[in-house]
């Protein structure tokens, strides 16, 4: 069940990290994360209530998620990891310690699954979708 579309992506969240062919996997992936992190709280009244909220916490976890698995998958690539310098006549390369958010988070799924809860926050505190108890 997806929340968002490209278009949406594109033209109001202001994405471009993610390819529009690449989207729905994504968008999909991150639908299924912000359900499970909002405890199935979305349902078809509080996506009516706070429909570009939810928008907005899906396309940022999508986004997330991609460069999760973008790092992840390309961590020892020359081009994508962070490298400090690199030699050409035997290939030595050394990597630097310039990581962000995404790369602290790699090796760690609590830790990786705390950076996207807090990133929905940003979107759906308030609104009560992320409350756990019991009414």
């Amino acid at each position: 069940m997806g929340y968002t579309t490209y278009e949406f992506y594109r033209d109001k969240y202001y994405g471009d990290s993610i390819e529009e062919s690449l989207f729905p996997k994504w968008e999909d992936r991150a639908a299924d994360k912000l359900n499970f992190l909002t405890n199935g709280n979305i349902t078809q009244e509080a996506i009516t209530e706070h429909e570009d909220r939810i928008q907005k916490a899906t396309c940022a976890l999508a986004d997330l998620l991609y460069k999760i698995d973008y790092k992840t998958t390309h961590a020892n690539d020359a081009k994508a990891g962070n490298v400090k310098s690199m030699s050409s006549g035997g290939q030595s390369v050394s990597f630097g310690s310039n990581e962000t958010l995404v790369d602290k988070v790699l090796n760690d799924k609590t830790a990786q699954n705390r950076l996207c809860y807090e990133t929905i926050c940003e979107y759906l505190d308030g609104t009560g979708l992320l409350y756990a108890g019991v009414c």
